[in-house]
């Protein structure tokens, strides 16, 4: 008997310590906040429905979940952008999904409908900083800006400020989702905003040259401002990750996905 004692508990030790013989499978995700909300929990649930492994989610923004997958503390990472020749030279790879519409949003009482290219990069970078200088009331513009970090703020400087600075003067929201909420509140407000993403009350979203954001106007070329979604590996997905990477690129997730954003041709 005492031989037998002996080992049951080295026994239960090993599965202390190896989290059990019946560990649950788990697969980890964090980055872009328009995928975590929007795309990944309904993905998840198909997922593990299938095939009884779940997958953690967490949002973060595109540069913290890039971070956290090469760190090794997730699985993938979302992100609103496309890799930079940096990130795949560490051996991320990236798996590109289609494109988030960005609007452009006002407060309901701003009486402008469109708004050029050129005019945004004026009331973005704050060469523009008076409403009656693009056709509006007069008074100053209150830009309100998506956090650092985020994929949001990095399509804004590459579509729309073209690289230059941002104002100085600007409202940086706490959450990427919420810019439109702080717009609710400043009539004079303006920002840009996954299209997914816009429920405040008293706003709206007004057309960029002309052209409203569209499904069609973005498989065209004709509305200017979409940014890239796609999910992160560290290398090229195996075992699990792979099978959920072939969900997600399958017709099931396709469908999902096409839901709140523009399918990749």
């Amino acid at each position: 008997m005492g031989f037998l004692r002996q080992f049951v508990i080295l026994t239960i030790i090993v599965l202390t310590m190896t989290g059990g013989a019946c560990a649950e499978e788990l697969l980890r995700y964090a980055g872009a906040t328009t995928l975590q909300r929007f795309f990944m929990p309904e993905v998840a649930r198909l997922f593990a429905s299938d095939t009884a492994i779940k997958v953690h989610i967490e949002g973060g923004n595109t540069g913290p979940g890039i971070k956290a997958l090469l760190n090794g503390e997730v699985d993938m990472a979302g992100a609103g952008r496309f890799l930079t020749e940096a990130e795949k030279s560490q051996g991320l790879v990236e798996h590109f999904l289609g494109w988030d519409v960005l609007t452009i949003v006002v407060h309901e009482q701003n009486p402008l409908e469109d708004l050029t290219i050129e005019q945004l990069q004026g009331i973005f970078s704050g060469t523009i900083t008076d409403w009656q200088d693009v056709g509006g009331n007069a008074g100053p513009i209150v830009v309100v800006t998506c956090p650092k970090s985020s994929g949001m703020r990095s399509a804004v400087k590459s579509l729309i400020l073209k690289e230059k600075d941002y104002l100085s003067r600007e409202i940086v929201s706490a959450i990427v989702a919420e810019s439109d909420q702080q717009v609710s509140m400043f009539p004079a407000g303006i920002t840009a905003l996954s299209r997914s993403m816009l429920n405040a009350d008293h706003v709206k979203a007004i057309k960029v040259d002309g052209v409203v954001p569209t499904a069609v106007s973005i498989a065209e070329g004709h509305y200017p401002l979409a940014k890239p979604l796609t999910l992160v590996t560290n290398g090229e997905p195996q075992g699990d990750l792979a099978r959920f990477m072939s969900l997600v690129k399958g017709q099931q997730g396709r469908a999902i996905f096409q839901r709140s954003f523009v399918l990749a041709e």
